[in-house]
């Protein structure tokens, strides 16, 4: 009975000690928390895109928002100058990772922290713009994907256009004038000036630095005459992005665009990688970093497939006929 009662005694004991881990381990973890940060409004086509496919991405991978995930959101609302603040305020939110949606919102995220990982979303030429060392190893704390790696990838979209609207000779481009300074930004004009004078056009650029310019930027445009547009999707403009497809419209413009959804949106045709892929490829860095991994292990992802859709209804609307041959060549046809 002695003997009996000892080890009557010690399973107790045994009991009590690993009662606490028990709880412990039944008790839901502390919620991740992870910011984003985008140069667009929260209700743009590009905002409500990454507020619903994100949450589902995550979701995925066993991350709930609102149970075991956390998500601040911050939109610049096209006013780029906010971006350091709301890093800054991402920051001081203690988020684990930063998840910055293009060029302007990564190194606003970059200046505010060294030791947070950061997430690209669709980051351009993030070697030639100071994002990464290489694409293969990031180093530091920023990797992710990468929308563009090459600029010359862009005297493709003009190709195409011309091959939609053959008498087009003059292409009308809204650009954002703050970093005209910027050695790659140059280099891009380089690429839309070459690329466009080898098929006999020639590039008008009608500045912008904020979305208040946009109006009279298209108010430009029409006085010029000119009937075709490249559209880059530059932050400042999608925060005006009905007036311009609705300007588009108007005078019936041929227009070609380097983003997704684009021609789906009404515009005549948009050559550009999959939009969507990268919310689902965004979310398994943040899984993986969320694990453990290092950003400056983890090498940044080009895109790897690059889709050319024509909306057929719009092309009808504006008076254009397009080529069986080039519609052949179409991912997909609008009809």
């Amino acid at each position: 009975m002695h003997r009996i009662g000892r080890r009557a005694f010690f399973v107790g004991i045994a009991g009590l000690l690993t009662a606490p881990l028990i709880c412990l381990a039944q008790r839901p973890d502390k919620p991740r928390r992870i910011g984003f940060l985008s140069p667009e409004s929260a209700d743009s086509e590009g905002g409500q895109l990454a507020q619903k496919l994100i949450p589902e991405a995550l979701k995925q991978r066993g991350y709930i928002e609102g149970a075991n995930l956390i998500i601040e959101w911050r939109w610049a609302n096209g006013k780029t100058a906010d971006l350091p603040a709301l890093a800054a305020e991402l920051v001081r939110s203690n988020v684990e990772i930063i998840v910055a949606r293009t060029n302007l919102p990564i190194q606003a995220a970059m200046k505010a922290t060294q030791t947070i990982p950061i997430v690209m979303l669709n980051g351009n030429f993030p070697v030639e713009s100071g994002l990464v060392k290489t694409l293969a190893h990031p180093g530091g704390n920023v990797t992710g994907t990468s929308y563009w790696a090459s600029a010359e990838v862009f005297g493709k979209h003009f190709q195409i256009l011309k091959e939609l609207a053959p008498r087009t000779d003059r292409i009308a481009m809204l650009r954002n004038a703050n970093f005209l300074d910027r050695p790659l930004d140059q280099a891009i004009l380089a690429v839309h000036k070459r690329a466009a004078a080898q098929l006999g056009m020639t590039v008008h650029y009608f500045d912008v630095r904020g979305p208040e310019d946009i109006g009279p930027a298209l108010s430009a445009i029409a006085a010029s005459g000119i009937k075709a547009m490249f559209y880059t999707g530059d932050p400042i403009m999608r925060a005006r992005t009905a007036e311009i497809m609705g300007f588009l419209r108007d005078y019936r413009m041929a227009s070609i665009a380097a983003i997704p959804t684009f021609a789906e949106a009404g515009g005549l045709a948009h050559y550009s990688p999959d939009g969507r892929g990268f919310y689902d490829r965004t979310a398994s860095y943040v899984d993986r970093i969320l694990r453990g991994a290092r950003p400056s292990d983890l090498p940044v992802e080009e895109p790897a497939n690059l889709e050319f859709v024509i909306n057929l209804k719009t092309a009808k609307a504006i008076g254009l006929t397009i080529s069986p041959n080039v519609l052949q060549r179409a991912d997909k046809v609008i009809e």
